[in-house]
């Protein structure tokens, strides 16, 4: 058999391998998708929801909330155990929410424990779900959040004075988070609660600001932790990104207003600066692609930066979706792409664009002294002195020739 012929035969088999694994893949997501939407009843009791699941749903429901000593029961006793605990600890619970989800809760309660699921993000209804407070399923062929009958009377009963003031607080912790980390890519975990107690008007405790942020990053998926600390959900090397801050020891990271980093905060949030302006209008009017194409373009440029490319490398990305095929093509590009990238806050230098750190540089660098008692002669590499004899060959004195 040829290499040739063995090189298709290799190819057929990986691409029946990649065949296999998108059915396999679309198969998951499928069934995923009836487990959300399984039929409800409105209204409904505990029982009615937690009996939809498997022992294994439970299960995760029971870890989620922390009860200890009920890993042996079975699936009847441990629903009976649910019916129990879910409304005792409901209050706590809620104390590890932000003013979003606390929101959903309330609209629930406020209008019969049952409201058009569409009208919230799927993600937030499923981190309330893993509590055992809100359930997603189809009633009557709508697809609904409903709120168990026994939470709905329970909701009545709690402190909500205390409770809009924690998660006030949660909300504010989260946003300034994930908005330090939208700016500097990685902090430790102690570098961030020192910067979130710098901005915060709340006081720090550092249990529960844990609490609040490892639930918020399995809520909005805005952050990754790992043995560096928590990073920006796109942050591939976080490793590097520490080392890279580390090289920048006695560069401050930059000073953000609390303003900038509340609405850096915000899931899905870009900075879209003047630079960045310019390069969507440069696209808009060059190319037939619409604002949003452009827009979307101009994010990934932005990324690409914050990861450490190039103009070459992001030129080389474009030119994949742009007719750039003439060095006057070439060179219309990169003045607003070079622009954009200039004017980015990179992660790797602590939240500065490079525009702004060889500024910094400028004003640290030591200026050359002006010193003519310090000229040395190049031939015999020793100091000359104003009165002898000047290094040029002039016969001259020093101080009458290039030392005036």
């Amino acid at each position: 058999m040829s290499n040739r012929t063995k090189d298709k035969e290799l190819e057929k088999g990986l691409m029946k391998v990649l065949d296999g694994l998108k059915e396999i893949r679309h198969d998951l997501e499928e069934k995923a998708e009836k487990r959300t939407w399984r039929e409800i009843n409105v209204p409904s009791t505990l029982y009615d929801v937690l009996s939809r699941f498997t022992k294994d749903e439970l299960t995760n429901i029971r870890k989620t909330l922390t009860i200890p000593n009920a890993s042996s029961l079975k699936k009847v006793e441990l629903i009976k155990l649910l019916e129990t605990k879910i409304p005792e600890k409901f209050e706590t619970i809620c104390l590890h929410f932000d003013v979003e989800r606390y929101s959903i809760i309330d609209k629930l309660a406020h209008q019969g424990g049952s409201v058009d699921a569409a009208k919230f993000s799927l993600d937030l209804l499923k981190n309330l779900e893993q509590y055992g407070l809100i359930f997603t399923g189809t009633n009557n062929g709508e697809k609904v959040a409903v709120m168990p009958s026994e939470l709905v009377e329970r909701f009545q009963t709690i402190n909500h004075t205390k409770l809009k003031t924690i998660t006030k607080r949660n909300t504010e912790w989260i946003k300034l988070a994930q908005g330090l980390l939208y700016y500097y890519g990685t902090l430790s975990g102690t570098t961030l609660i020192r910067m979130v107690e710098k901005y915060s008007d709340y006081n720090m405790d550092v249990k529960n600001f844990f609490d609040i942020m490892h639930d918020a990053v399995d809520c909005y998926n805005e952050i990754r932790v790992d043995g560096n600390g928590f990073s920006q959900g796109r942050v591939f090397d976080s490793g590097r990104v520490v080392k890279e801050h580390r090289s920048r020891k006695d560069v401050p990271y930059y000073p953000f207003t609390k303003e900038q980093l509340l609405d850096a905060g915000v899931p899905n949030y870009v900075e879209r600066n003047s630079s960045y302006r310019q390069f969507v209008t440069f696209l808009t009017q060059n190319y037939e692609v619409s604002k949003k194409e452009a827009d979307g373009f101009a994010e990934e440029c932005v990324y690409a930066t914050r990861i450490g490319d190039g103009p070459q490398d992001v030129l080389q990305f474009l030119q994949q979706s742009f007719e750039i095929d003439s060095l006057e093509k070439v060179q219309a590009f990169m003045e607003p792409l070079v622009n954009l990238m200039n004017n980015t806050r990179e992660w790797f230098l602590k939240g500065y664009t490079s525009t702004e750190l060889l500024e910094i540089d400028k004003k640290h660098m030591q200026p050359l002294p002006n010193n003519t008692n310090n000229v040395i002669d190049f031939k015999t590499k020793k100091k000359v002195g104003r009165n002898d004899p000047c290094p040029c060959g002039s016969g001259k004195k020093y101080k009458k020739c290039c030392g005036r």
